[in-house]
């Protein structure tokens, strides 16, 4: 049974639940303070019953802490002194519930059952989407701030917009948040909004009742009350039509739907995740999307990186790839040897990660010897042709910083020597490399 940890400097309150959960199975370890809690390794521990008020600190603050870390426990807050302000402030923190004192034990041991539950459905529905989906693989400073944003807001928020190029893997950033949010237990629901026949978009998203238009034979249940208790998905949300905006600011307002021809409302609660690879605050200035579904959707916002500006994560996902394919096939994965990695590190991939798994896979199929050499993936990688050339800005962009890198180290990092080689005032240099790191 999981490991529970209970501060409280309370020693009834310590002695009572402790004896209560140990009857049912339970290993209880206590604490009378922050420090005392401190001084134990949290990780190791499924559950947390952590009081408001303790001698040394303030237990909120202390939420704030465990929160922080890469890997927490799930914790519930307890309290005989605090408003309904602290509650929702632990609410929001990340805390899973908040038990008010007196304590009835009857509720204490309801609400671990059903916290532990949780994190169980919580931990086995990150598993299978990492198994049928992958997982977010990079040690780049940008993909490690998404994910530990991911950790941070999920539990908190119901509201996100990712925004990235095709491939950058909007759906899996989606589905991560899905698997640490209030609302794991429900049905994640994918919609393609610029797939959407636009006579159909509102009965697919909000549903109809029989009868409300010609070939309606029978009640149909929307995309969104699928999505009830769960996540909603809208992939491509710049591609939606403007009227079907605005049913969905509606339900974003007031969490009410309306199927096609009925007149009753349905309440619903649920994550709106909104992702596009289009310039989305362009197309809100040019009156091409509602300003006002913009700023209820943009309330949590994930700018994926495409893979060329990433390049340190690419030897990573071919390892994670390759290594997933090797396990499908009963093989051992197959090696790159260092020169072929320069290769693949250089490629542009304009498709992102979708294209650099889908090379993965060629060379997990047609390498037959344990070791890829350079001559073995040349012939695997797409030709760079018209329809995989960048824009011209961009291209001109990242030769010019690799050109002045590259003079910067011939110069030993002397600055001032490098700008006089390039033929740029030292000022001048200063504000192109702090130009093309903001790019």
């Amino acid at each position: 049974m999981p490991d529970i940890l209970i501060i409280d400097d309370e020693h009834e309150i310590r002695s009572t639940l402790s004896a209560a959960l140990g009857r049912r199975g339970f290993w209880v370890d206590t604490a009378i303070s922050i420090k005392a809690a401190s001084e134990k390794n949290l990780d190791r521990f499924q559950l947390i019953l952590l009081d408001v008020m303790l001698p040394d600190g303030d237990g909120v603050e202390f939420l704030e802490q465990i929160m922080a870390r890469e890997k927490h426990p799930p914790v519930v807050m307890i309290s005989g002194h605090s408003g309904i302000e602290t509650a929702v402030r632990s609410i929001q923190i990340g805390a899973s519930d908040f038990l008010e004192k007196p304590l009835s034990l009857d509720r204490v041991l309801i609400t671990i059952d059903n916290v532990i539950k949780a994190e169980t459905l919580r931990k086995e529905n990150r598993a299978l989407t990492e198994l049928a989906y992958g997982r977010m693989v990079g040690g780049s400073p940008e993909m490690k701030k998404i994910i530990k944003e991911v950790e941070t807001t999920a539990p908190r928020s119901n509201r996100f917009l990712i925004l990235g190029e095709n491939g950058t893997g909007k759906e899996l950033v989606a589905r991560m948040i899905h698997n640490r949010s209030q609302y794991v237990s429900g049905r994640f629901v994918p919609v393609n909004c610029a797939a959407l026949p636009k006579e159909l978009i509102e009965s697919e998203l909000f549903g109809h009742i029989k009868g409300s238009f010609t070939g309606a034979n029978s009640d149909k249940t929307g995309r969104f009350a699928e999505a009830d208790r769960g996540t909603i998905f809208l992939d491509e949300i710049a591609d939606m039509q403007g009227e079907a905006q605005a049913k969905i600011l509606r339900i974003l307002e007031s969490g009410e739907l309306r199927p096609v021809g009925s007149s009753e409302t349905k309440q619903v609660e649920l994550n709106v995740i909104a992702a596009t690879n289009r310039d989305i605050l362009s197309l809100v200035d040019d009156g091409r999307f509602r300003q006002d579904l913009f700023y209820r959707l943009n309330v949590v916002t994930f700018n994926l990186p495409p893979l060329r500006k990433r390049k340190k994560d690419i030897p990573l996902l071919y390892r994670h790839f390759l290594d997933g394919f090797a396990a499908q096939s009963g093989r051992l994965p197959v090696r790159i040897e260092d020169e072929a990695w320069q290769l693949l590190i250089d490629y542009p991939y304009p498709g992102n990660v979708r294209e650099l798994k889908n090379i993965a896979e060629r060379i997990s199929i047609y390498i037959d010897r344990p070791e890829a050499t350079r001559a073995d993936i040349r012939p695997l990688l797409p030709q760079i042709g018209a329809e995989t050339l960048r824009p011209l800005k961009e291209t001109v962009e990242s030769f010019e910083a690799e050109y002045i890198d590259r003079a910067i180290a011939q110069c030993g990092g002397n600055m001032a020597e490098a700008a006089r080689r390039l033929g740029l005032e030292r000022s001048h240099l200063y504000k192109k490399i702090k130009k093309l790191e903001n790019e």
